[in-house]
């Protein structure tokens, strides 16, 4: 799901500014993952700043996820994503 609100003012200016330029070296790097997968897919829609806050976003409910579960990040190769939908009866 991508949201198409308004970017948030609220909160500390200095962590969403850190927390773009996380996300800007993630979709630059050659191991950028699902991450990466999604702002390219946003980018020829939505443009390079568009996709690289939602890219962020992303990247805050990964961790978020990550915070509340207390597990540690494990991507997941395709494979074993498209048999957990199919176990889940999701594909």
């Amino acid at each position: 799901m991508v949201y198409y609100g308004r970017i948030v003012r609220r909160g500390c200016h200095s962590i969403r500014r850190l927390i773009v330029q996380a996300a800007w070296t993630l979709v630059r790097s050659k191991h950028g993952g699902k991450i990466k997968e999604f702002y390219q897919r946003l980018y020829l829609k939505k443009g390079a700043k568009k996709s690289i806050i939602a890219a962020s976003r992303k990247m805050i409910e990964v961790l978020y996820a990550m915070i509340r579960t207390g597990e540690i990040f494990n991507p997941m190769t395709d494979d074993i994503l498209n048999r957990k939908l199919i176990y889940y009866g999701l594909m």
